[in-house]
């Protein structure tokens, strides 16, 4: 079925009339931890973060991860299903619906996890789960899910749409509809001149002033893809993972979500 407007259009493997249930769960008693990957090469760090959480705490995370359009020249999802295990979140989909936990990792650096799954959602997917006003709103819905956002890397793009309110793709509709109740934690990652350039300081200081649910994890000097030596690289990804499990409450404590917390409380890796 074709809706009037195309960008409604219905996947074919989906009937309008049905109701189609969000493969996540509120009320799992499980942390939650949303992922975003923008358009950084620093997104090929994202499947060491996701298997460190997964040592760590087993079965009792749920992750998700959101990407940008600009991210996918980094990291292709595909490639991140393999290395982590998952599911492309809605029926019909590009890629395969199911991979194992990776094995091994040409560096030598052992993936190898339980049977965990991720789900991975993108642009588009706001749209393919749109058919009608009682259709699920995926981005509100996974703000409701999670206990956590976090974003590793935050490119200057997405940096500058924060600061200044924009929401034109799903991660920034997350953002903007965020529940300030709960943590957001951000690591910048760009080139060093861009760091160093006024208008990302403008940006930086809008989040400390105005947004304190949104943490930034400070960039690190250090010798970057494109040959520049300076300020800008993302944090190490264990000592983000650190950051996390600590916000998180370490690994032997629980955080509510927004569905069940009363209002008061308040390099290896072949990205392509």
């Amino acid at each position: 079925m074709t809706s009037p407007h195309p960008r409604f259009d219905i996947p074919p493997d989906l009937n309008v009339e049905e109701s189609y249930q969000l493969p996540f769960n509120m009320h799992d008693g499980k942390l939650h931890v949303l992922i975003g990957a923008t358009g950084s090469v620093a997104s090929i760090k994202i499947p060491f973060i996701i298997n460190k959480l997964f040592e760590i705490y087993g079965d009792r995370v749920d992750i998700q991860v959101v990407f940008t359009k600009n991210s996918e020249h980094f990291v292709n999802p595909g490639k991140l299903l393999q290395s982590v295990g998952g599911q492309y979140a809605t029926p019909g989909a590009a890629g395969p619906a199911h991979h194992p936990a990776i094995h091994s990792c040409p560096s030598g650096e052992d993936f190898s996890l339980p049977d965990m799954k991720i789900n991975i959602w993108r642009d588009n997917d706001e749209w393919r789960l749109f058919r009608n006003r009682n259709s699920p709103v995926l981005h509100i819905e996974l703000r409701k899910w999670a206990d956590i956002l976090l974003i590793a890397p935050l490119s200057a793009n997405t940096l500058a749409k924060v600061a200044n309110g924009l929401c034109d793709n799903l991660l920034t509709s997350v953002i903007r509809a965020w529940n300030p109740q709960f943590k957001i934690l951000v690591a910048p990652a760009m080139n060093t001149y861009m760091y160093s350039n006024p208008v990302t300081k403008r940006h930086l200081d809008v989040i400390r002033d105005q947004m304190p649910w949104i943490q930034i994890i400070n960039p690190i000097e250090k010798v970057l893809v494109c040959g520049d030596i300076g300020m800008g690289g993302m944090a190490e990804w264990a000592n983000i993972v650190d950051r996390l499990v600590q916000e998180l409450g370490g690994d032997d404590d629980s955080t509510p979500t927004e569905s069940s917390a009363p209002l008061s409380s308040v390099e290896s890796f072949n990205p392509n």
